[in-house]
C-alpha cells in the first residue's frame, strides 16, 4: 500500500541490451549497447543523490468550513523530483489521489498543483463526513508525510418529523411538546411564547424562555393557548425555530360590565358584553321574548370588536333613539362547539340632570355677603393740640364708663363729671359728696382707689399714644384702645 510500502523504480535493462552466455558467444554491438545504459542508468543515479530527498516547507493548516462550501488542502514541498505525492484521508485509510491522478470515485475530490511545489486537495460541496484529518504523503526510501484537520460545521436544523406539531386540546388537559435538533456543535434548544409572555410551568411558576429539547404544560387553561417557538442555536448562523400552535378548546364565558343601564327617553345607548370562547362560534343579542334577534337597522345597531387575545370578542349594541318600549332586558348569547352561555343587560329610563344655568351664568355675583362691624371705635390720631385734646375727651369719657360700673357695683355710687385734665389736678382732693345716706369710709376709700386707677390709665395711654406717635407702633395703638 502507498505509505507503508516504498515505490521503487528499478533499472530495467532492454533484452536486446542483455549479454549473452559465453556459450553462445558476445557480438561487439551487444556489448556497447549493454555498455551504454549502464553508464546513463548510473549517471541518473548519481544526479537524483545530489539534489537531496524532499522536504516539506510548510505545515498543513487546519481548515474549519460550513457544509455546502469549498475547502482547499495545501501541500507544500521541495525536491519532490520523480517522487509521487499522494493525499490520503487518514480516518478511513483512503487513498484519494496519487501524483496528478485521483485514485477515488467521490466527484466532488480533485488535485492540483503549482509548478510541483505546492499540491493541493480541493473538496467541493463540503459535507458533514468529508471531515477529519487529511495526509500528505511522499513516496520516499522512508515515507514522510505531514497532516491537516478539516472541521465541517453545520447550522443548525429542526428535525421535522421529531418534533411535535400543532396542538388541540381541551381546557384542564396537559400536553408536552418536543423539538429535535441536529447541527455540528451541537445546537441548544430553548422554548418561547411568541407573544413573548411568560410560559407557565406549574401554579407558582412562569418563565419567558424555558430550555431544553422537551416543554409540559400542565393541565393548560385559555392563557396558555398561543404559539410556541422552538429555537435552536449553536453559534453558526443562522439560529432556526419551529412554530407550534396550541389550541385549548372551551365553553363560551360571557361577562357582562354593567348589568344596569340607565338613558333618558330620546337618547342613544350603548350596552356590551365580552365573551371568550374558542374555537369562535355565534355571539348575537337577544331580547328576552325569545323571537327577535337583534341585527343591524334603523333602531339597533350591532358591532363585534376582537379582543386583545383571540379567543376574547367583545359585543356592542347601540339602541338609537331609546323610547318605553326599548326598556327591559338584552340577552348577549354565545354559542360554539363545545356549548353555549349568555347573560342579561336591563336599560332603564332615567330623569336627565338639568344643568343649573342661574349658577352658571351669574357666577359669585348672587352670593350674599356680609360684611363685619368692628367691636371698638376707631381711633384717629394727630399730633397737633386739637388733636392731643380730642384724644384726652375720648379717654375721660371711656374713664367716666368704668368709674360709672365700678360705682354701680358699690352701693351704686355717682360717677365722677369731671374731665380728665381736672381730675388730674384735683388727685388729692376728696371725692364728692354722694346722694346715697349710706356713704361710709370704705366707699371713699374704694372711690379714691377708681379714680387713681383712672389717671394712672390715662398716664399709660398717653405715653403710649406719644410713643405710637414717635415709633409708628400699630401694638401700641391697640393697647391704647383697650386701656
Amino acid at each position: 500500500m502507498f505509505g507503508t510500502e516504498l515505490i521503487s523504480f528499478p533499472v530495467a535493462l532492454p533484452l536486446t541490451a542483455r549479454p549473452k552466455s559465453e556459450a553462445g558467444g558476445r557480438s561487439p554491438t551487444t556489448s556497447i549497447v549493454f555498455l551504454a545504459t549502464l553508464v546513463s542508468s548510473t549517471l541518473l543515479h548519481l544526479v537524483t543523490a545530489s539534489k537531496g530527498n524532499p522536504v516539506f516547507l510548510e505545515p498543513i493548516s487546519n481548515v474549519t468550513v460550513p457544509a455546502g462550501r469549498e475547502v482547499k488542502l495545501a501541500c507544500v514541498v521541495d525536491n519532490l523530483s520523480s517522487y509521487k505525492l499522494a493525499w490520503i484521508q487518514r480516518d478511513r485509510s483512503a487513498i484519494l489521489t496519487v501524483g496528478q491522478h485521483v485514485i477515488t470515485r467521490n466527484n466532488r475530490i480533485g488535485v492540483s498543483h503549482d509548478g510541483h511545489r505546492t499540491w493541493y486537495l480541493n473538496i467541493r460541496d463540503v459535507k458533514p463526513a468529508d471531515a477529519g484529518t487529511y495526509m500528505c504523503q511522499i513516496n520516499t526510501e522512508v515515507a514522510i508525510s505531514q497532516t491537516g484537520h478539516v472541521d465541517v460545521v453545520v447550522p443548525p436544523y429542526i428535525k421535522d418529523d421529531m418534533s411535535s406539531r400543532d396542538v388541540k386540546l381541551m381546557e384542564g388537559y396537559s400536553v408536552t411538546l418536543a423539538c429535535s435538533a441536529r447541527g455540528s456543535p451541537v445546537p441548544t434548544i430553548k422554548w418561547r411564547r411568541e407573544d413573548n409572555v411568560n410560559i407557565s410551568l406549574n401554579l407558582t411558576t412562569s418563565m419567558l424562555e424555558v430550555p431544553g429539547p422537551l416543554l409540559h404544560l400542565p393541565q393548560v387553561t385559555r392563557t396558555d393557548m398561543a404559539a410556541y417557538l422552538c429555537i435552536a442555536s449553536n453559534g453558526i448562523p443562522p439560529s432556526v425555530s419551529k412554530r407550534i400552535e396550541v389550541e385549548v378548546k372551551f365553553v363560551p364565558t360571557v361577562y357582562v360590565p354593567h348589568q344596569l343601564v340607565g338613558v333618558p327617553l330620546g337618547q342613544d345607548v350603548t350596552i356590551e358584553c365580552i365573551i371568550e370562547a374558542w374555537p369562535s362560534g355565534l355571539n348575537y343579542w337577544k331580547r328576552p321574548n325569545g323571537i327577535q334577534v337583534l341585527h343591524n337597522d334603523k333602531k339597533y345597531k350591532v358591532k363585534q370588536v376582537e379582543g386583545s387575545q383571540k379567543y376574547k370578542t367583545k359585543l356592542l349594541l347601540t339602541i338609537t333613539d331609546v323610547t318605553r318600549h326599548d326598556t327591559g332586558e338584552y340577552n348577549c348569547i354565545a354559542n360554539n362547539s363545545q356549548g353555549g352561555a349568555q347573560q342579561a343587560v336591563r336599560v332603564s329610563v332615567s330623569q336627565p340632570i338639568p344643568l343649573n344655568t342661574n349658577a352658571i351664568s351669574k357666577g359669585y355675583e348672587g352670593k350674599d355677603t356680609i360684611q363685619g362691624k368692628p367691636s371698638l371705635p376707631a381711633v384717629n390720631w394727630g399730633k397737633d393740640a386739637d388733636s392731643a385734646s380730642s384724644i384726652k375727651d375720648e379717654m375721660a369719657d371711656h374713664r367716666k364708663v368704668s368709674h360709672h360700673h365700678h360705682a354701680n357695683y358699690n352701693n351704686h355710687q355717682e360717677p365722677s363729671t369731671k374731665r380728665i385734665h381736672e381730675i388730674n389736678m384735683k388727685d388729692n382732693l376728696p371725692p364728692p359728696s354722694s346722694s346715697s345716706s349710706s356713704s361710709s369710709t370704705s366707699s371713699a376709700s374704694a372711690s379714691r382707689i377708681s379714680r387713681r386707677s383712672n389717671s394712672l390709665c390715662f398716664l399709660v395711654s398717653f405715653l403710649l399714644f406719644l410713643l405710637v406717635q414717635e415709633r409708628h407702633c400699630v401694638k401700641c395703638s391697640w393697647i391704647v384702645i383697650l386701656l
